[in-house]
């Protein structure tokens, strides 16, 4: 990651990247030649700084911003999975598939992994668990924390 959090795979990401980067987080269809003008360089220098960005992987694609309640998606939960260290890869697989799981990451302490999902209601949540999560294999205990209110919620703001 870039800042200092972590290794970045390319070092050398400079202010006129890191503007491009912001304007496109902002909105992914802002046009090169609005880019251009406001980081001062040709459309083509635009787009060859995106494609060396896309191509180390700075940057990994384009999508739309969804707002998760206007979309029906009122409530968000933070699953605690306890999972045998041997099943962790399977089960974040499994979960990567299904609707609703917006993040997925292997943790330290008493959980193998942590799931953010986003479901229309409560008993969703806790179906999904009860009826899916807790009965695959390798799962020993899922520990669920449901948020009262969102006050941010970003892929990354940089």
């Amino acid at each position: 990651m870039y800042g200092g959090w972590g290794e970045n795979k390319m070092q050398d990401l400079d202010s006129v990247d890191m503007k491009i980067l912001n304007m496109l987080i902002e909105d992914g269809k802002t046009t090169l030649k609005e880019i251009a003008e406001e980081v001062g360089l040709s459309t083509s220098g635009v787009r060859r700084r995106i494609k060396n960005l896309e191509d180390e992987e700075v940057l990994k694609g384009y999508t739309a911003k969804v707002d998760p309640e206007k979309a029906g998606y009122d409530v968000a939960a933070f699953l605690n999975i306890d999972v045998k260290s041997s099943e962790v890869r399977r089960v974040a697989g499994i979960l990567k598939r299904c609707t609703g799981v917006c993040e997925i990451h292997k943790t330290t302490g008493n959980h193998g992994l942590i799931a953010k999902v986003r479901a229309k209601d409560r008993g969703s949540i806790s179906e999904f668990v009860e009826d899916r999560v807790s009965t695959y294999e390798g799962v020993k205990d899922v520990d669920i924390t449901m948020t009262m209110e969102t006050y941010k919620e970003d892929l990354l703001n940089i």
